[in-house]
């Protein structure tokens, strides 16, 4: 398939603008973490969106972020420190010539199995969601062992 065939594909209309997308893996199973909040995710589809594939990051400044998101600055903070620990961005300095530093921004491949993100996750999760880890997994002490004995 063409690189324009893909494109024409990505959504149902044509966009001038281009358009930003954000991984499947956050859509199913980042927003059911309780800090990953619809502002959080407004944060992080913005840093996608600033990503720039020759630097290999983003690095919009926070007064950007601000304004862009329309957020304050301690709703970037959390959102940032959120999107840290759910481990979908690592911030580094970037120190210009000019004397401002401004963060940079590393985007990481979000966990795309569920099981190993509800092993990472699911003491953090809402109740309803550490079900559904579980359903499949050994109720018991004596299901453990019989699991391992077949093993």
């Amino acid at each position: 398939m063409s690189e324009k065939e893909t494109k024409a594909n990505a959504l149902p209309f044509e966009m001038e603008r281009g358009f930003t997308a954000m991984p499947n893996a956050v859509s199913d199973f980042y927003v059911k973490h309780p800090r990953f909040t619809p502002t959080v995710e407004r944060v992080y589809r913005y840093l996608l969106q600033r990503y720039n594939a020759d630097y290999g990051y983003a690095w919009p400044s926070w007064t950007k972020i601000i304004d862009d998101c329309n957020v304050s600055k301690g709703t970037v903070k959390t959102a940032l420190k959120t999107l840290e620990h759910l481990e979908l961005i690592k911030r580094f300095k970037i120190e210009n010539d000019n004397g401002y530093d401004n963060n940079g921004y590393y985007l990481i491949k979000p966990i795309e199995d569920e099981r190993e993100f509800y092993r990472k996750f699911g003491d953090e999760l809402a109740e309803k969601y550490r079900r559904e880890e579980t359903e499949d997994m050994p109720k018991s002490a004596s299901d453990l062992d019989e699991l391992e004995r077949w093993l």
